[in-house]
């Protein structure tokens, strides 16, 4: 029973042609609100904000980045900035960031669209791969029946992923980045009252 419903939905798909169409996320695919256009925050159509320290993670950005290079030309630029959440410079407040924080950001992959929508979880693989010409690889992510065990199966992997590709719960990692950035702000402010001390003198 089972198989003849997915293969339903397949032919439905398939034939239909609506194949491409179920990958255009509500979050993501319009540019314009109440028929005011948005404001482009970036040349490409999607800021990826992943965890480059996560080699499952590393492995499939850079392929991402890969297949969105081969397909590119001067006139049909690349789809996909990569915008790496352990990077020094990540600012969550940066426009193209979407306020996305390193909480939200690890806990599971957040996406912003060129127009400042944000996108969480399953959707970001599927936008992703349909803006390289990969879409049909996650088809049946959008399928009724299926849906529900992908959405499932994705916050199983998101809640352990840090166990298993960096050796640390999620909860430790966010508490010893947060301490990190703690420690780097006080220093800091003991390097300006150093500085301004020996202005003084």
């Amino acid at each position: 029973m089972m198989i003849h419903r997915i293969q339903h939905e397949i032919r439905r798909s398939f034939l239909s042609g609506n194949c491409r169409r179920v990958f255009s996320s509500s979050h993501s695919s319009p540019s314009t609100t109440g028929g005011t256009a948005r404001k482009r925050l970036f040349q490409e159509e999607l800021n990826i904000i992943y965890d480059s320290k996560c080699n499952i993670c590393k492995l499939e950005m850079d392929f991402l980045a890969r297949r969105d290079a081969k397909i590119s030309s001067p006139s049909a630029p690349r789809k996909l900035r990569l915008t790496d959440i352990e990077g020094d410079d990540y600012d969550p407040d940066e426009p193209a960031n979407g306020g996305v924080s390193y909480e939200s950001g690890m806990s599971a992959i957040h996406a912003v669209a060129a127009d400042g929508r944000v996108v969480v979880g399953v959707p970001v693989f599927s936008r992703a791969y349909d803006l390289v010409g990969l879409g049909w690889l996650f088809a049946f992510t959008e399928w009724r029946i299926m849906k529900p065990a992908v959405q499932w199966g994705y916050e199983m992997f998101a809640k352990y992923r840090t166990n298993i590709t960096r050796g640390s719960s999620l909860k430790d990692l966010i508490q010893a980045h947060y301490d990190e950035r703690s420690l780097k702000k006080v220093d800091g402010q003991e390097k300006e009252c150093n500085r301004c001390d020996n202005i003084k003198r």
